[in-house]
């Protein structure tokens, strides 16, 4: 299983930030998520995971609406100021790519292929509400996305692709709760600790 993430990207090309995150990077609802030692502070941002179902190389943008079986609201939590002298802005697959930088939400079935890219996310971390955004919203289309994306990876079914919504960042502080809806609904609630 690959997780990709995708950061800042217009959904046409893939000239902004993709990392590749490890399984354990993954924090399903109702775990904690422990703040770690090797950085000055953590960020959530809202993120809508893509799960893909079937196997896939050089998917055409027209056919990539069959490739995604499931949706799911997540938290993309990145490490700032790492404390580590090679260490080059907060691009670092380091700040990305730890254990436990992806809290993810219950996943809910695709209905229909246009029902992804106008699903919102909308997520409160501590006391702040980030509000609900949705692909749309951010200009990213997620058929051409796995289309580009299938271009450098074969996509394996059950594969993940993180897409960061915004730039939006909350801190995550040892005592807050995160939450994150899908469409409306409760599909993700972590413990900070």
């Amino acid at each position: 299983m690959k997780i990709i993430g995708i950061k800042n990207s217009n959904g046409k090309e893939l000239s902004q930030q993709v990392y590749l995150m490890a399984d354990s990077s993954v924090i399903r609802t109702n775990k904690p998520f422990f703040v770690p030692h090797f950085a000055q502070r953590f960020t959530g941002t809202t993120a809508l995971v893509l799960r893909l179902g079937r196997l896939g190389k050089h998917i055409a943008p027209r056919f990539a609406h069959r490739y995604c079986d499931a949706i799911a609201p997540a938290i993309k939590v990145t490490a700032q100021g790492i404390d580590w002298e090679q260490h080059s802005s907060e691009h670092s697959a380091l700040a990305h790519s730890f254990d436990g930088a992806l809290l993810l939400g219950d996943f809910a079935p695709v209905t229909s292929p246009d029902a992804i890219n106008s699903a919102t996310v909308g997520a409160i971390m501590g006391n702040e509400n980030t509000g609900s955004t949705s692909l749309s919203d951010t200009g990213i289309d997620y058929r051409q996305l796995i289309a580009q994306l299938s271009i450098y990876f074969t996509l394996k079914m059950g594969d993940m692709i993180v897409v960061e919504l915004g730039n939006s960042q909350s801190v995550l502080s040892p005592g807050d709760t995160a939450t994150a809806c899908l469409n409306g609904d409760l599909k993700l609630t972590i413990r900070v600790k």
